[in-house]
């Protein structure tokens, strides 16, 4: 690890608020700040320590997934075995090749997105970025280039607001609403050299997948407005590039593949309240699809019309 903030041992009870929710953790928290506050009832417990090996009423399984309404159990192969009882307990097992950057990005990835998702937010794999008029989430799976469009938006100007994880809940007149996330973008090596970042101090670094970790100022905001949605993807051969919007059964489509979490766990639960709300977000929410070129060459051009199309 490159660098890490300093937390004296007793500031380890202390709470962190992401994503719109309190955690509270046994341990530490590298380079986060405890929040001094009292946590609410419904803090989410992180602890360390055991856990099941399998679930006794499984409703949806794959490789590394067990769930059920109430539990839910994700093993990464190697490093860590993740339970999570109800919507206010996370248990972590740590495995032999478990760091401390990659432990707690699985914590707040996965275990932000099915507390948040039991707690009836929507958890989107995307990032976002704060404008005058509200979050910009541009969203996609693994490898859509979501961190490095943050990181190029950020060179821009624009504040970051969550990056890879942002969970959607509705403020009381039905505004969909992003929580803030960790202050930090992850890149891979060919991202860092295309943004010249080569030069800046990660905070961490994992050199097992080539990646590291940048920390960068915090939005003071706990929430924002989700105005406008991007869903990336690359252009295929003989594609041309472009901004197209997506309404009605489009939108929809959009937002489910743009899930971070499997699309089979929607059926784990109150499938129709998790449907109206992707629903109200596809309504509520400009959506658009964002194609672009692969290469760094031509991605200052479209970052470029990206932006202006922010105010279009």
């Amino acid at each position: 690890m490159a660098a890490q903030a300093s937390i004296r041992p007793r500031d380890r009870e202390g709470g962190v608020d992401l994503f719109g929710l309190t955690f509270r953790s046994g341990e530490i928290i590298p380079g986060l700040t405890p929040s001094r506050s009292a946590a609410p009832a419904d803090a989410i417990r992180i602890e360390f320590g055991a856990t099941p090996r399998h679930l006794a009423d499984v409703q949806y399984e794959d490789e590394t997934v067990q769930a059920s309404d109430s539990e839910y159990l994700f093993s990464y192969p190697g490093v860590l075995r993740l339970y999570v009882e109800g919507d206010r307990r996370i248990v972590i097992e740590r495995l032999e090749d478990c760091d401390p950057v990659r432990l707690w990005t699985i914590v707040f990835g996965v275990g932000s997105s099915i507390t948040g998702f039991r707690r009836g937010f929507i958890p989107l794999h995307a990032s976002s970025v704060l404008t005058p008029g509200g979050c910009i989430a541009m969203a996609g799976q693994s490898g859509a280039g979501k961190s490095t469009l943050a990181a190029s938006l950020v060179d821009r100007g624009f504040g970051l607001f969550a990056d890879d994880l942002c969970l959607v809940q509705f403020g009381e007149d039905g505004t969909p609403l992003v929580g803030r996330g960790l202050p930090e973008v992850r890149l891979y090596d060919d991202a860092v050299a295309a943004l010249d970042w080569t030069d800046i101090e990660p905070f961490a670094v994992q050199p097992n997948i080539n990646k590291s970790v940048f920390r960068r100022s915090s939005v003071a905001e706990p929430f924002a407005g989700l105005r406008r949605l991007y869903a990336l993807r690359f252009a295929g051969e003989d594609e041309t590039p472009g901004i197209h919007r997506l309404d009605g059964v489009e939108a929809m489509q959009a937002l489910v593949g743009c899930l971070r979490m499997r699309t089979g766990l929607l059926g784990v639960g109150p499938a129709r309240r998790t449907f109206e709300r992707l629903a109200a977000i596809s309504e509520r929410v400009e959506m658009f699809r964002f194609v672009r070129p692969r290469d760094h060459d031509s991605s200052a051009f479209w970052l470029d019309h990206l932006v202006e199309h922010f105010d279009a």
